[in-house]
């Protein structure tokens, strides 16, 4: 699911959707699942390519948007390009959800009002499954054919049947993420900081 859907329904009760970046992927994590690489038009995925190899020594990313009321940022700690860590924070009015997690472990959720943290079941919706994969993939992501833009490119993309895309630069690095999600449209930005940020430490636990 999209990072703002799964916040959504952290703090609202509000039935999870299916965008961007769901699949439970928790097994696959620790090896004992593989899971297919992306498929569809051949220059979608030469394209796809060289955003891998244009995040092989760019130490973590960070993506921020908004869903209505709600703010919302993940960061994704990468090494070679994949994904080894993560942590997401969704704010809404006074409310705070953290969840983080590390390749090969449980993700922790700590609940607004809650004073310590959850360890979630992989088949949990709030879970982050997209650890051990390359930035930016996830699980049966199908890619389309590409746009050429005056500032990069497009590169059309398919998630459990939601469309979205990848706004890409010259330097083949990922700088929007749009994603369609119950008639609304989210923009997700992708930096890339400066410094790994420390993420939050899941205890006590729950």
């Amino acid at each position: 699911m999209s990072r703002a859907m799964r916040a959504r329904g952290v703090l609202s009760a509000v039935a999870a959707i299916v965008v961007l970046l769901s699949c439970d992927a928790a097994s696959a994590r620790q090896g004992a699942v593989w899971v297919a690489p992306p498929t569809g038009d051949r220059d979608g995925l030469a394209l796809l390519a060289r955003i891998h190899h244009a995040y092989v020594s760019v130490p973590a990313v960070t993506v921020s948007g908004r869903s209505g009321t709600l703010l919302f940022h993940w960061t994704l700690v990468l090494r070679s390009g994949v994904g080894i860590a993560e942590e997401f924070v969704a704010q809404e009015a006074s409310k705070t959800t953290l969840l983080v997690a590390a390749r090969g472990g449980p993700t922790f959720a700590r609940e607004p009002g809650s004073p310590c943290w959850r360890a979630l079941r992989s088949s949990d919706p709030q879970a982050l499954d997209n650890l051990g994969l390359p930035f930016p993939d996830q699980p049966a992501m199908e890619v389309r054919a590409p746009q050429t833009t005056s500032t990069g490119a497009l590169l059309p993309i398919v998630i459990d049947r939601e469309p979205g895309r990848f706004s890409v630069d010259h330097s083949f690095q990922v700088r929007l993420i749009t994603v369609n999600a119950g008639g609304r449209r989210i923009l997700e930005h992708v930096t890339v900081p400066r410094l790994v940020p420390k993420f939050a430490r899941p205890e006590p636990r729950c």
